[in-house]
């Protein structure tokens, strides 16, 4: 785990989405296919039923064409984003929730999957605004929670564990330079 969280505090939020993209996930084969050639790689043939794991940008786009079936990582639905955002805006709140690691990454996917569907279904427009709105309400949250704890004395790992990818990594960056300030002002105190 450490290196995972040393490797956090170095990655830009693109490389996270690359990162949880190239994920091996698992998938069931949904009918027969000969070889698929697929960015380069090449695999089959598959037979019905195999479970086969893949990375997730692949089962994605196999999903698509109704070649596999995702067994694992459920896509985010409204009613589940509706009860996280209740939970996170508590405004008393200073405890920050768990949350899946790849919590921000299925949300991007349920924005972008409601904003295609609300240019062939109108009505689907209202539930892009409310998820779009929820989402910028819960990075908030988050991120001022976040910043409580990175000026905190560091966190155990418990903490940690209760933050995505995207997430540990602003908190390492962040307790890093709120460590090296408090250090620097702290020893110029002492040249008095």
């Amino acid at each position: 785990m450490h290196i995972r969280i040393l490797r956090e505090s170095i990655l830009s939020v693109t490389d996270i989405e690359l990162d949880l993209d190239s994920s091996p996930v698992k998938a069931r084969v949904l009918h027969d296919s000969p070889e698929l050639f697929l960015g380069g790689q090449k695999f089959g043939p598959l037979k019905m039923g195999e479970e086969i794991e893949i990375p997730r940008w692949m089962a994605k786009e196999l999903a698509r064409e109704m070649i596999v079936m995702l067994l694992e990582h459920e896509p985010l639905e409204m009613s589940t984003l509706t009860k996280i955002h209740w939970r996170e805006c508590i405004p008393s709140s200073r405890e920050i929730p768990a949350m899946e690691y790849d919590f921000y990454y299925k949300l991007r996917r349920l924005v972008d999957n409601l904003a295609e569907e609300s240019k062939r279904e109108p009505s689907r427009k209202i539930d892009l605004d409310k998820a779009q709105s929820q989402f910028k309400d819960i990075v908030n949250c988050r991120l001022q929670k976040i910043l409580h704890l990175a000026a905190a004395p560091p966190q155990r790992e418990t903490n940690l564990q209760k933050m995505t990818a995207e997430e540990r990594a602003l908190y390492n960056k962040l307790s890093l330079i709120v460590s090296e300030w408090r250090q620097k002002v702290l020893s110029l105190e002492e040249l008095k």
